[in-house]
């Protein structure tokens, strides 16, 4: 039994270890992101489709969405000019 319990701790780790090189393996080949629920997005953050504010998860989230949908993203700060 304490074989087959390490045996399926090795398991799980090798797989978590390929799920991790496969995901920047995905971005760098250019798949497009899933941004939700995104309204309109700024360089700090955008509104959702409910006038919710949200910050960006990750710093390259912005460049991301900006290349994806540049008809939606404002290249500034939400409360540049905005009274946001």
């Amino acid at each position: 039994m304490k074989s087959f319990m390490q045996a399926a701790l090795v398991s799980s780790v090798l797989g978590l270890a390929a799920f991790a090189v496969a995901v920047p393996a995905i971005a760098q080949i250019g798949l497009t992101l899933n941004f939700g629920d995104v309204a309109i997005g700024y360089r700090d953050g955008y509104w959702d489709g409910h006038h919710h504010w949200h910050h960006w998860a990750h710093a390259d989230d912005y460049r991301a969405y900006a290349r994806a949908h540049p008809e939606h993203y404002r290249d500034m700060r939400h409360d540049e000019g905005h009274g946001h």
